[in-house]
C-alpha cells in the first residue's frame, strides 16, 4: 500500500486476512465528541494543554515512569537520563523492550504524575461539553505510554481505534513526553472519521506491519494514495483527535531520539 507523509511517498507492507466489505460510516451511528467544534470536519485539533507546571510536572513524572520501567528489567537508569535515549540503552535486545513495553502499555490512573481531573477539565473544554476519562465499556480508568524506536517497526499499523472493542464514542489526545518532532510525532488522515468503511481495505483481527505483528487490525489497500499529516504538537500542547480517524502507521524517523507519548482516552460524562 502506497501512502503521502507530508509530501514524501512512503509504503506500507501489511498482512492479514480481510476483513468483509463494508460501507457503513461508524460515526454516524456513534457519538461524536468533535461535534460543533470549529474543527469537526477536520477530526483533531492542536491546542495549549495545561497551565505550565502542572505541564512539566505531567512530563517530568511520565518520564520518570519510563525510567522506572527500565529499572524494572534490570537495567541500572539515574535519575537524569534522557528518556529520549531509550534506544541507545535497549539496543538490539527485543526481549528486554517488549518487557518495558509490557509495563508502560497500559497504567491505572493513579500513576498519573498530575491529577487526571486536570486533564479532564481541559478537554472538556476544547471539547465544548464534560468528558471524563471513565471507559463506559469496562470502568477502566486508564493510561498508556507509547515509546517508538527511530527506525523500528514500534508503531501501529495505520487504523481507527474504533476497530478495538470498547473504544466508541470517546476522544483521543496524543501528549508529547519526549522525542515527538515533525520526523515523528503521530500521523494521521484529516477528515478520514467520515469515510465509509469501504473506502479502504482493513485486516479482520490482528495485522502484520513490516514484519511486527499487532493486535489492532491496519488498513491494507485503499482505493486512492493516502495523505496523511503529522500534527506535531509541542511540549506545552495537546493533539485532539477522533478515535475514528484513520491514524499511526508512520515509522520514528529522528536519525537519535526515540518519541515517547502520552495517549488517553475520554468519554462525554
Amino acid at each position: 500500500m502506497k501512502a503521502i507523509i507530508n509530501h514524501q511517498p512512503v509504503s506500507y507492507q501489511i498482512e492479514g486476512e480481510s476483513s468483509p466489505p463494508d460501507n457503513r460510516v461508524l460515526l454516524a451511528t456513534s457519538i461524536d465528541l468533535t461535534a460543533g467544534t470549529a474543527w469537526a470536519s477536520a477530526g483533531y485539533t492542536v491546542a495549549d494543554f495545561l497551565p505550565a507546571n502542572a505541564q512539566q510536572q505531567l512530563v517530568d513524572g511520565l518520564a520518570e515512569l519510563v525510567r522506572e520501567a527500565l529499572r524494572e528489567t534490570g537495567l541500572p537508569v539515574a535519575a537524569d537520563f534522557p528518556v529520549s535515549d531509550y534506544h541507545k540503552l535497549i539496543g538490539d535486545d527485543t526481549n528486554r523492550h517488549l518487557a518495558v513495553i509490557n509495563i508502560t502499555k497500559q497504567y491505572p490512573q493513579d500513576r498519573l504524575p498530575v491529577p487526571a481531573a486536570l486533564l479532564e477539565a481541559r478537554v472538556s473544554a476544547l471539547c465544548g461539553r464534560p468528558v471524563h476519562s471513565l471507559n463506559p465499556y469496562d470502568n477502566a480508568r486508564i493510561f498508556h505510554l507509547r515509546i517508538v524506536r527511530p527506525g523500528r517497526s514500534d508503531n501501529n499499523p495505520l487504523h481507527r481505534d474504533v476497530w478495538l472493542p470498547n473504544y466508541d464514542n470517546c476522544i483521543n489526545i496524543y501528549v508529547p513526553v519526549a522525542g515527538s518532532t515533525p520526523n515523528s510525532s503521530l500521523t494521521l488522515i484529516p477528515g478520514s472519521h467520515w469515510w465509509p468503511e469501504s473506502q479502504t481495505e482493513r485486516t479482520l483481527g490482528g495485522a502484520l506491519y513490516n514484519g511486527a505483528a499487532y493486535n489492532v487490525p491496519g488498513v491494507k489497500e485503499t482505493t486512492e494514495v493516502l495523505e496523511l499529516i503529522r500534527p506535531n504538537p509541542d511540549f506545552a500542547e495537546v493533539l485532539l483527535f477522533s478515535p475514528y480517524l484513520l491514524h499511526g502507521g508512520a515509522i520514528n524517523l529522528n536519525q537519535d531520539a526515540t518519541r515517547i507519548s502520552l495517549e488517553m482516552r475520554f468519554w462525554q460524562a
